[in-house]
């Protein structure tokens, strides 16, 4: 039995997340049911199921989504030609994207219309990696954090770009950060950074636990 509990400060949802949940819940009172979502609203299992419970069936391909339902797409940012679909599909169209999310595909195409090869740091097959990658393929490099730079080689080296998956750990993104800047000493990146400053608030949280506590439980999806 434990003897004292420590709770993370700050914990829970971020300010995106909230939002996307609160839209995904004034469709399930507005429309009758069921209500389509494209991608999990958030990755949180219970919070998904209880969406489900209320109607809401989750798709991986917009194309499962019946002409004229109601249809959201989820936190993570959609690619373009899937946020054209759904509009045109749907009776109703709701973005649920991160504004955070919506910064870094602008990034993405305004680099890319620059003439610049991007550095995209991010997770392979992560829904908002997939997003972003997609505002224009044919200038990115997704980058996983833990590949390093080897797989990547510019067009021209000194119009290289670096952008990131919001969520990534400052562990994560300032070691490629540094190999970047090393690497290519003309490098752009964001005026202000990708990293999402509620989940860094969160991972510097579970660090400080690590220094007090000898057993940390995450409530979440795997």
């Amino acid at each position: 039995m434990a003897r004292k509990v420590l709770l993370a400060e700050p914990r829970g949802f971020c300010a995106g997340v909230e939002m996307a949940i609160k839209a995904l819940t004034w469709m399930v009172r507005i429309f009758e049911p069921p209500v389509y979502c494209y991608h999990e609203i958030v990755h949180n299992a219970a919070v998904v199921t209880a969406f489900e419970r209320a109607g809401v069936v989750f798709v991986n391909d917009v194309a499962d989504v019946p002409p004229g339902a109601p249809v959201m797409l989820s936190a993570h940012g959609s690619a373009p030609d899937v946020v054209t679909m759904a509009g045109e599909r749907a009776a109703v169209m709701v973005d649920a994207v991160c504004p955070l999310v919506t910064k870094v595909h602008h990034e993405v195409r305004r680099m890319a219309s620059e003439g610049y090869d991007i550095i995209y740091v991010g997770h392979e097959g992560h829904d908002e990696a997939i997003g972003a990658v997609a505002e224009a393929p044919e200038a990115v490099t997704l980058i996983d954090p833990s590949w390093g730079l080897e797989s990547f080689t510019p067009a021209k080296p000194e119009r290289v770009a670096l952008l990131a998956q919001t969520t990534l750990g400052m562990y994560e993104w300032e070691g490629v950060l540094d190999d970047a800047t090393a690497t290519y000493p003309e490098l752009q990146t964001a005026r202000k950074s990708d990293l999402c400053y509620a989940t860094t608030n969160r991972q510097t949280a579970v660090q400080r636990l690590a220094e007090q506590a000898t057993l940390i439980l995450v409530v979440g999806s795997e």
